[in-house]
């Protein structure tokens, strides 16, 4: 599966069925997407982006009564670290120290950021 190859709305989308949860549906995913990203996509555009979100198997559609409600099959972290690898390999050839350089430089995260991410890497060293 090629992660990167979600669109910025589908990235939307699978957001909210994270931070919602396992079962989601619909009506409540809308509701997140069009609040807390200030869209106003009616339900026919965001059940389109979950239709995509299943065909790509991020997601898995399954009924219960009258609703549709939505499983989770890729984690937000699994996601997240494949994107993380993809973007290494890209951007940086491999180079994990020019990665790190650039995770640590003043213009990607303040000094508090930087600092936190130091005492998390020390601590799974």
């Amino acid at each position: 599966m090629k992660v990167n190859g979600l669109t910025e709305s589908e990235k939307i989308i699978m957001k909210c069925v994270w931070d919602l949860g396992d079962g989601a549906r619909l009506a409540h995913i809308m509701e997140v997407a069009n609040g807390k990203y200030k869209k106003n996509w009616k339900p026919q555009t965001v059940s389109t982006f979950l239709g995509k979100l299943v065909k790509k198997k991020f997601l898995e559609q399954y009924r219960d009564g009258r609703y549709f409600y939505y499983h989770i099959l890729v984690t937000r972290h699994d996601y997240r670290c494949r994107m993380l690898k993809e973007d290494l390999q890209f951007w940086n050839d491999g180079d994990t120290g020019e990665f790190a350089e650039e995770l640590m430089d003043k213009k990607t995260f303040s000094e508090e950021q930087r600092k936190e991410i130091a005492e998390v890497v020390m601590r799974m060293a």
